[in-house]
């Protein structure tokens, strides 16, 4: 109020209205600076909520960036290899060709040799444990690679072993040695030199140190071809390794079987107790006449059977007992002899302890196979009360046995 009266009225009034100007502004820069202040702490409230994912998306960015360059590593990698695996493929491809074209090789060759004239023979021998001796007979047998051992089955309970022989046979006879016969004959003179009869032991039946000799005709073969070289084989054992022979089957004129030969000596009844065969035969006197060789045995060799016939598989099933009387019922039943399977024959053999075998002889098994054989002994042994085990054949089949000789003519060529 003093000051209106001092100074002039149109002065006073500029200067109110100034004063009211500035008043104004200063609330609202007040009321902004509020606002201001309020949006800060808002910001900093965000940012400080966002914080925590801020810094879990950078980690999982570094990361990132880690993985991205390790691929980029690989991929260059992969870029430095891919010659390396064009290559790979390519040989890949080529070995799968070449592999194709083998097999059609091998196809094609088997088909060829079941064209051929093969003969197969078995060589049975009354040995199994005398590890020397068996060597002999094998190296006698390495002398002769053009007839060589497919197969050989050892029995240490039976103690007996049997080869299985393969050779190319001549279309027409001929003066010519025999590879398969000469190899055979020199494996029996190398059993003879190495092998006493008189001294075994065994649970399976045997006539001598060779027990028996089987020609079998395979692939082209015919069975008059198998038994011609039976016929020379037992000419030359008799002469040469005087040993009294016998002839069964396509060999022997009559067509005489290979168990009527054994019945006449004796074979299937054991002659110690009531499962062994031990020493030679009982008599070196003999009620038949041999085909070939003297007519009076040597007990160290015994006598020996060769014969020629189509294929005979051996298949034998074990069960679990030692009833023998049980098992001879069995394998009785199970016989075509005692009314049972046709084309089979069957008897009981102890195989080790608390075992005894239906072994048997398949002389058609197109018709009557192992596995009819099983079912048949499992059929009877529930009869008995008896378990029995999972059988098996001694040998391959005719086709395992000419693959394995065709691989074997191939590689050693």
């Amino acid at each position: 109020m003093y000051l209106q009266l001092l100074l002039p009225k149109r002065v006073c009034i500029l200067l109110s209205a100034e004063f009211l100007f500035w008043k104004v502004n200063i609330q609202s820069t007040s009321i902004a600076l509020r606002q201001t202040c309020d949006l800060t702490a808002s910001i900093k409230s965000m940012l400080t909520s966002f914080s925590p994912s801020v810094d879990k998306t950078a980690a999982m960015l570094s990361e990132l960036a880690k993985v991205v360059a390790q691929e980029r590593q690989l991929l260059q990698e992969f870029y430095d290899l891919f010659p390396t695996i064009s290559v790979f493929e390519f040989q890949e491809r080529s070995a799968k060709c070449k592999l194709i074209q083998l097999e059609g090789w091998q196809r094609m060759n088997y088909q060829l040799m079941l064209k051929s004239i093969l003969g197969c023979c078995k060589v049975y021998i009354s040995e199994s444990r005398n590890r020397s001796a068996l060597e002999s007979i094998e190296r006698a047998a390495k002398l002769f690679p053009l007839a060589p051992i497919i197969n050989k089955f050892e029995d240490v309970a039976y103690n007996r072993i049997g080869y299985t022989l393969v050779s190319e046979l001549g279309s027409v006879p001929s003066s010519e040695p025999c590879h398969l016969t000469n190899c055979v004959l020199a494996m029996v003179k190398a059993a003879f030199d190495t092998i006493d009869f008189e001294l075994h032991t065994g649970t399976h039946p045997r006539l001598g140190v060779v027990d028996h000799i089987c020609f079998h005709p395979m692939a082209d073969a015919s069975l008059d071809q198998a038994a011609r070289i039976a016929r020379c084989l037992a000419m030359d054992m008799g002469s040469s390794l005087q040993v009294p022979t016998f002839l069964y089957g396509a060999a022997h004129e009559e067509g005489r079987t290979l168990d009527s030969i054994r019945r006449v000596f004796g074979y299937f009844k054991p002659n110690s107790s009531e499962n062994q065969w031990i020493g030679g035969l009982k008599s070196d006197s003999m009620s038949m006449k041999p085909d070939s060789g003297p007519s009076q045995v040597t007990p160290s060799k015994g006598v020996l059977v060769i014969g020629a016939t189509n294929w005979v598989d051996n298949y034998n099933v074990p069960l679990i007992s030692s009833d023998i009387s049980a098992i001879r019922r069995i394998a009785k039943r199970v016989s075509g002899r005692g009314g049972g399977l046709p084309s089979v024959q069957a008897m009981a053999l102890a195989h080790g302890e608390g075992v005894i075998e239906v072994a048997c002889n398949l002389l058609d098994p197109n018709k009557v196979g192992g596995e009819r054989v099983q079912q048949e002994v499992e059929s009877l042994a529930r009869e008995e009360g008896i378990s029995v085990g999972r059988g098996y054949f001694t040998d391959f089949s005719q086709e395992e046995i000419i693959k394995s000789y065709l691989k074997l003519i191939e590689e050693r060529n």
